[in-house]
């Protein structure tokens, strides 16, 4: 039986991409939850160090209460800021976060081993940030679970190589 042809959208056949290779094996549990502890422990930090200096720019009679929705509300923007710049924009740039930096993985197109695109950096980041504050505390309260992550999003982490 002869090999079916892929098409385009336009029904224009496909040129297999003799340069496209499979992509890496992912990185081990520890390196991908490590990573993640990193880059989750910088967002608090910079956010916990966001809401401090607002409230020591004001003068003491006008310092808001710890219930302000104001202070709660920035310390949240930059929390968000932070991540969202780690996780898509350093993921664009060097495909790696801080985090990732540290423990030696880097992020990969799933499909070819190549650069994630920006949309798929973006939904692993809402995608992360989902799973983190909910399936993950979840499963913590129930006992853990001895399922590795999910790669998801079309990309993938992986142990980062010398010859990349």
């Amino acid at each position: 039986m002869p090999p079916v042809e892929s098409k385009d959208l336009f029904g224009v056949p496909r040129r297999p991409n003799p340069e496209a290779a499979t992509a890496p094996a992912p990185a081990s549990t520890g390196r991908r939850y490590g990573a993640a502890a990193i880059d989750g422990t910088l967002a608090v930090f910079c956010a916990a160090l966001s809401g401090l200096v607002y409230v020591l720019s004001l003068p003491a009679s006008e310092a808001p209460p710890l219930t302000s929705g104001n202070l709660w509300l920035r310390v949240l923007v930059a929390g968000m800021g932070v991540s969202l710049i780690n996780q898509v924009l350093l993921g664009l740039l060097f495909r790696c976060s801080v985090g990732k930096l540290l423990v030696g993985t880097r992020v990969v197109r799933m499909a070819d081993g190549g650069r994630p695109r920006l949309w798929q950096l973006l939904g692993r980041w809402i995608g992360g940030i989902t799973y983190g504050l909910t399936i993950l505390p979840i499963g913590f309260f129930l006992g853990g679970s001895e399922a590795p992550p999910l790669d998801f999003s079309g990309v993938r982490i992986v142990k980062a190589s010398a010859d990349s």
